[in-house]
């Protein structure tokens, strides 16, 4: 049972679709192509809410439309306590059909069935990166009973140390020019950390050669031994050797060689090591302390703990000239020097 009448409806499908078909004919005409990059999360920060481990490993074009058409938006250049500051901003229509074209049907975005905030633009008649910080997709709202198109806010984008590499020389050129990291690589993340045997085989009458197949990272390399005695012609441990980089999942791992009567199979354990100096990540160090002593369920403000001395508590060191005693009550601290 329906309550509105039911002899006039809201747009049908073949209604529907002129619309959409008009509107994806404007957006061709006048509007513009730009690349479309999606960010390819690495290590989320849970503290911070930031992965500044980002990967852009891939640009798509696409028309969109600006609806900015006297100059950007935003504050443009201007000086501030921390020096110049440029700020551009503008709004894109992009035509959800064409986006599921030309983005959406390979899977590369984070949220896959629309664009995602944090993902880039890149806009060639001004040569500028633009980052995506919302996406307003019911307007304009129900058009016949259905939407077409998104529209997204875009300001200038901030580069903090991304890996870009779509490759596209325009768009991978803002890495070189805005890093200030001499190893533009960074290869200090992602490292093959430890191989665990699932089954050690038999019949090996020499150690096999240990392989890591993987779509992303590479370098891992390992060693394989053979066990003695009731362990003989079996692979009793892998010893990783070099831990390889940018594997974002596991390598597959392979044994080959060795004229096994049973190949032998294990898996890789992959750690994403955000404490080193090159990897421009967050401390892990931090994040798991500050777990413990500042935010926690007893201290959800994360207020730092005082702890004052008892009453009459007496505190000795030494110094280069002479020893001295201090004394120490709930309010004050008076030292005595001898």
């Amino acid at each position: 049972m329906t309550t509105t009448n039911v002899y006039f409806s809201h747009g049908t499908r073949n209604e529907q679709y002129l619309v959409e078909d008009l509107i994806i004919e404007s957006l061709r005409m006048y509007g513009q192509e730009v690349m479309y990059i999606p960010r390819t999360l690495v290590s989320k920060d849970e503290i911070l809410g930031e992965d500044r481990l980002s990967q852009f490993k891939s640009a798509f074009p696409i028309e969109m439309y600006f609806e900015n058409v006297d100059s950007f938006g935003g504050q443009g250049a201007f000086i501030q306590k921390f020096g110049l500051m440029v700020e551009q901003s503008a709004t894109l229509v992009v035509a959800r059909r064409r986006w599921d074209q030309f983005v959406g049907r390979y899977g590369v975005t984070t949220i896959p069935t629309r664009p995602n905030e944090g993902d880039l633009i890149y806009f060639p008649l001004s040569k500028g990166l633009f980052e995506i910080k919302f996406v307003q997709h019911q307007d304009p709202f129900y058009q016949l009973g259905k939407l077409y198109v998104y529209k997204l806010q875009v300001e200038l984008f901030q580069y903090a140390s991304e890996a870009i590499d779509t490759g596209n020389a325009e768009i991978d050129a803002f890495e070189t020019l805005k890093t200030f990291n001499t190893n533009t690589t960074r290869t200090q993340y992602g490292e093959v950390t430890s191989v665990t045997l699932t089954n050690n085989g038999s019949g090996y009458d020499s150690p096999p050669t240990v392989t890591f197949v993987s779509n992303s990272g590479t370098g891992a390399e390992a060693t394989a031994y053979l066990g003695t005695g009731s362990n003989s012609g079996k692979v009793i441990k892998v010893v990783v050797t070099n831990n390889g980089t940018r594997y974002q999942t596991a390598p597959l791992v392979q044994f080959s060689g060795g004229n096994p009567t049973v190949a032998a199979t294990a898996t890789a354990t992959v750690e994403n090591n955000i404490d080193k100096v090159e990897s421009f990540g967050d401390n892990n160090k931090f994040k798991i302390q500050a777990a413990d002593d500042l935010f926690n369920a007893s201290n959800p403000f994360g207020e730092v703990d005082i702890t004052y001395l008892p009453t009459g508590t007496v505190v000795t060191y030494t110094s280069t000239a002479d020893s001295n005693n201090i004394t120490a009550d709930s309010n004050s601290v008076t030292a005595d020097t001898e």
